[in-house]
This record gives structure tokens, sequence and C-alpha cells, in this order.
């Protein structure tokens, strides 16, 4: 059974999900690709949440 993954690029390569479960399954960088893991999602996600609230303090104008 194949995975199906929505891959999203980003500057320097690209971050795949599942289609699923919305989790992060690979990451690709010019030094190659690489299994998401824990760290990967947490550093992914951090940087998702400084986006976030740059974006909400922009708003706040």
């Amino acid at each position: 059974m194949a995975t199906h993954v929505t891959k999203t690029t980003v500057k320097g390569g690209y971050i795949a999900r599942s289609e699923k479960t919305g989790h992060f399954v690979e990451v690709r960088t010019s030094s190659g690709a690489k299994k998401a893991t824990v760290k990967t999602m947490v550093t992914v996600k951090g940087a998702s949440e400084k986006r976030k609230s740059a974006l909400k303090r922009l708003a706040d104008r």
C-alpha cells in the first residue's frame, strides 16, 4: 500500500506530509533526503509559530 504525501516547497528543499494524518514524513535539503524525526518536527513547528506570531503583529498595526 502506497503512502500519499503532500510536498511543500521551502527555501532549500521541501517538506513532505502524510495526506492522511498531516504528520511530517520527510525533509529534503541540498544535502539529501531525511526521514522526519521528533527534532525535525519541533523545528518546523517552531518556525511555523514564529511566522504566525509575526503575521499577528502585522495585523495588529
